[in-house]
């Protein structure tokens, strides 16, 4: 979404138009993002305060692939790094927030973050919890540039402990496979359109979908040029779709 669909929460120009065609056209689709600094509640609250007409079932983030892994290991208290958004869906998930005695610790993309919190992570993964982390973006781009992200947490408690977590979210490709799967469709059935290339493009490319990487966020020509990753297609931004779906 960030950097595709729109910037601080500004949709871009004829996103709605494109939106409209893809229902005219009977084409499913998903928003899907590592940005886990809101709840899927509060990103279906933002994407329909700018004007879209979806439900919670259009909506992917990296939030709920790490849910599911805390659910099928048998996690219950969890030390997390996040906003008050993120916390209540972890609450309401039936998770117990706490920094006595947790069974693992929980990084996400926290825009409330706090020493404190850095602190006491730190000293948790150095006693061996457990550590994950929902995305490893390392930045997020708004209108005036680009601020740290989940990315750049995870570099600073690697200097600080030498600690890696086990990543959910964009580049792993069960983000992506998981609901092609529900849906009873191959990769060859989907299109997945980004604006990052070590994240989005590479999700696709390891899932075996069609690639679309546009340039209205992190990624410029001279960067696919350099990259491992090569979308399949280029496009300056996702509302050129709208001409080749006519």
């Amino acid at each position: 979404m960030d950097g595709t669909i729109y910037l601080d929460g500004i949709l871009f120009d004829k996103i709605k138009e494109l939106m409209n065609l893809l229902k005219l056209k009977k084409k499913t689709f998903y928003f899907l993002s590592n940005n886990s600094s809101i709840s899927t509640n509060d990103y279906l609250q933002k994407l329909k305060n700018v004007g879209l007409e979806i439900t919670k079932d259009n909506i992917i983030i990296s939030t709920h692939p790490t849910i599911q892994y805390l659910r099928e290991n048998n996690f219950k208290r969890i030390y997390l790094l996040g906003t008050k958004s993120l916390q209540k869906e972890f609450i309401e998930n039936g998770f117990k927030l706490t920094d006595k005695n947790p069974q693992i610790v929980v990084l996400a993309f926290d825009k409330e973050l706090t020493y404190e919190k850095l602190e006491k992570a730190a000293y948790f993964l150095q006693d061996g919890l457990p550590y994950i982390a929902t995305h490893p973006d390392k930045v997020c781009p708004t209108k005036k540039g680009y601020i740290p992200d989940t990315g750049s947490m995870i570099a600073l408690f690697y200097e600080s402990t030498g600690k890696k977590p086990i990543i959910f979210g964009k580049p792993n490709k069960e983000m992506l496979l998981y609901k092609l799967r529900e849906l009873n469709l191959t990769p060859k059935d989907a299109v997945l359109i980004g604006d990052r290339l070590y994240t989005d493009i590479r999700m696709g490319i390891e899932a075996k979908v069609t690639t679309i990487c546009v340039l209205t966020g992190e990624t410029s020509k001279e960067m696919i040029n350099r990259s491992e990753f090569k979308p399949d297609i280029i496009l300056d931004k996702a509302t050129d779709l709208i001409n080749i779906l006519k």
